[in-house]
């Protein structure tokens, strides 16, 4: 047994060599076995590294290693690791690999844990249905809906990512009845981006609506969402949720989405909550603040406000939050 993992790690070793230093190997030549090999770990790292080095001449490889395991994947591929990482080298390299993404749409893997048993393969449909959305396969958005009724969150996940890779109004269609119908919270949160990514000018208003939702998780997601989509528009619906809502944590949030924005007005903003909200805010929207810290005029204004108040707690979390910057 110790022999054994001596010699999965050497192999596992191997790999991290290839993929640290890929022009003093064979990269072809070293990963295809590897690929193949029976411990679906290395076979896993293998796939990864291959992903990462953008391996096209190892397409082939992938697509067959991925059909082998298929003839017995619960015997073969414990957890799904080596198909699930197969698949996302090759989504990853943007390859039309059809019949891979549509035999990993269709497995299912229950295995046994602590509870009930759970279902392996959910990352890997979510996975597969999102290849075959990046490549506009014609029966996309037909294999998309079906995921979407998936009983796994994984699947239904990379079902709403890949609505969003679709790049097409149906896409958009579909994203928001997704969300006004309703589902579990990774779901919901990964739709919302996924709607700002596909249509972000048209999708601010529409994903603004959940910052009013009762559920305060869903609440933040929406926040984060529109902050990450740097859509000047939504500017004005976060300062307005931030002067309706009075949840400590909610209002945090969504002073580090008006940092996430990267717009002077979301600066000026936040400055001013600095020199004016009580300790417990103006502490909430320095930390926002600190996504500028390299900003040598965000720094002076934010020193000479710090100055101004003379806050013994403000100034520490200055310190500890602006460290090593500037």
């Amino acid at each position: 047994m110790k022999k054994q993992q001596q010699a999965l790690e050497e192999e596992l070793g191997r790999i991290r060599a290839i993929a640290d230093a890929p022009e003093a190997h064979d990269v072809k030549r070293e990963l295809a076995p590897l690929l193949r090999h029976k411990s679906n770990h290395v076979a896993a790292a293998a796939a990864n590294a291959a992903g990462r080095l953008q391996a096209g001449d190892l397409v082939p490889d992938l697509q067959s290693a991925f059909q082998e395991l298929m003839k017995n994947p619960a015997k073969l591929d414990p957890a799904c690791k080596a198909l699930i990482a197969i698949a996302r080298a090759l989504i990853e390299m943007d390859t039309g690999s059809a019949a891979v993404y549509f035999s990993g749409l269709k497995h299912v893997q229950h295995e046994a844990s602590f509870g009930p048993s759970v279902d392996a393969a959910a990352p890997l449909r979510g996975l597969c249905v999102r290849g075959l959305g990046r490549m506009n396969h014609p029966q996309a958005l037909d294999e998309i809906v079906e995921l979407l009724a998936d009983p796994e969150i994984p699947a239904r996940v990379g079902a709403v990512q890949a609505l969003a890779e679709t790049g097409s109004r149906e896409g958009e269609l579909l994203l928001r009845l997704t969300l006004l119908r309703g589902d579990k919270i990774e779901v919901m949160a990964e739709g919302l981006t996924a709607l700002l990514s596909l249509a972000p000018r048209t999708s601010v208003e529409f994903v603004g609506r959940f910052l009013a939702r009762d559920l305060e998780e869903l609440r933040e997601a929406a926040s984060l969402a529109l902050g990450e989509s740097r859509q000047s528009n939504a500017l004005p619906i976060l300062e307005g949720a931030f002067e309706t809502y009075r949840q400590q944590g909610f209002r945090r949030t969504l002073l580090l989405s008006i940092a996430l924005l990267r717009c002077d007005e979301g600066v000026e903003f936040l400055l001013s909550r600095l020199e004016k909200e009580p300790e417990s805010v103006a502490g909430a929207a320095l930390d926002a603040l600190a996504l500028y810290s390299r900003d040598d005029t965000v720094r002076k204004r934010v020193t000479s406000i710090l100055d101004e108040r003379n806050s013994a707690d403000l100034r520490a979390r200055f310190a500890s939050g602006w460290r090593g910057a500037g």
